[in-house]
């Protein structure tokens, strides 16, 4: 439960600012007052369903981001294409055109393509020599 590692610090703080019991909360899901006691004790490290979850959060309008430990944008950086830079303020047809002709040069040609199918279809004697012949 990664995403949940701090939630019971969440809830009991969000249920004493929010001046709510451990009764308002077990009624609000569905489970008994006990159920709840164990979601705010952090060495007990018992969690909701989603189910759970969800009804916090429709049924007290909190956002589901306050209970969960969502990663930070910088631990999962954008991956870096070929003619799409965030610096840059261009047209995003531009940054896709070139992109795709990065993508082109990078996929084999259809000659290519023939070439390692053969290869696939041999039988290993043949590959061994194919390799041999280019030199691997």
């Amino acid at each position: 439960m990664k995403y949940l590692q701090s939630f019971s610090k969440q809830l009991r703080f969000f249920r004493e600012t929010h001046k709510l019991s451990l009764s308002d909360i077990a009624n609000l899901c569905s489970v008994d007052e006990s159920v709840v006691k164990a979601w705010e004790d952090s060495n007990a490290q018992v969690f909701p369903s989603l189910e759970n979850l969800l009804d916090i959060c429709f049924k007290t309008g909190a956002s589901l981001e306050y209970f969960l430990d969502v990663p930070s944008a910088h631990q999962f950086p954008q991956l870096d294409l070929p003619g799409i830079d965030e610096s840059e303020f261009s047209d995003l047809s531009d940054s896709l055109n070139e992109l795709d002709k990065h993508l082109d040069d990078a996929l084999p040609k259809q000659q290519e393509l023939a070439l390692i199918k053969r290869f696939r279809k041999s039988d290993p004697q043949n590959q061994e020599l194919i390799l041999q012949l280019m030199g691997l």
